[in-house]
């Protein structure tokens, strides 16, 4: 692969460094990467927004963003469900720079931000996988607070499955259907996740 050339992003002249280029993609050019490098080796459904990092032209990162699941008349932020999304998923490889992850969701941010209508993002921290959030107060995102109690994990043959993507998978996100189509099901306890927000568009609210 050849070597891309810096990319220019965001109003405030933040320029990568230069073995480092940003791009948005389409979800197929990086799911492999997301299967093979994210702690789930899974991604839901409901991505609208992909990008990627390449680092001396390897990719090197993935950052996925979609619609929230549950009631789409409920307000999150005080937006409509229609003008937030949820960003997903963030890999990168051990081999990226410090600070890496912060500065790739903020050309992510500020590209939504010049491209689309969105009016806000937000993301959740699971203390399950030893995440409090970090990259996010890096990043000056709103903290939220934690989660209301959820249903529990749902570790299917051995992967954790959300019960949106169990149902889209197997039909169904109860454990015992999918216990009975000859699956390793195991129920978790869940602990709630850290919640955060980032607003891009702050007219309508």
């Amino acid at each position: 692969m050849v070597d891309q050339q810096p990319t220019q992003v965001g109003d405030s002249g933040s320029t990568p460094t230069p073995s480092l280029h940003f791009e948005p993609c389409k979800l197929r050019d990086v799911a492999a990467f997301v299967r093979t490098y994210h702690y789930s080796h899974t991604f839901p459904g409901g991505i609208d927004f992909s990008f990627r990092l390449l680092m001396d032209g390897q990719l090197a990162g993935v950052a996925l963003f979609g619609w929230m699941a549950g009631n789409p008349e409920a307000k999150v932020c005080g937006f409509g469900k229609g003008d937030v999304r949820e960003l997903m998923r963030v890999v990168l490889l051990d081999e990226v720079p410090k600070n890496s992850e912060t500065k790739f969701i903020g050309w992510c941010l500020r590209w939504l931000t010049r491209n689309t209508q969105i009016k806000a993002i937000v993301s959740f921290a699971d203390p399950a996988h030893g995440h409090t959030g970090v990259i996010y107060k890096a990043g000056n995102w709103h903290y939220e607070g934690l989660q209301k109690p959820d249903r529990p994990r749902l570790i299917v043959d051995g992967i954790e499955l959300h019960p949106r993507m169990a149902y889209d998978r197997y039909g169904t996100s109860s454990y015992l259907k999918i216990r009975e189509m000859g699956h390793t099901v195991e129920l978790r306890p869940r602990e709630p996740k850290h919640c955060y927000s980032y607003l891009l568009h702050r007219s309508g609210k």
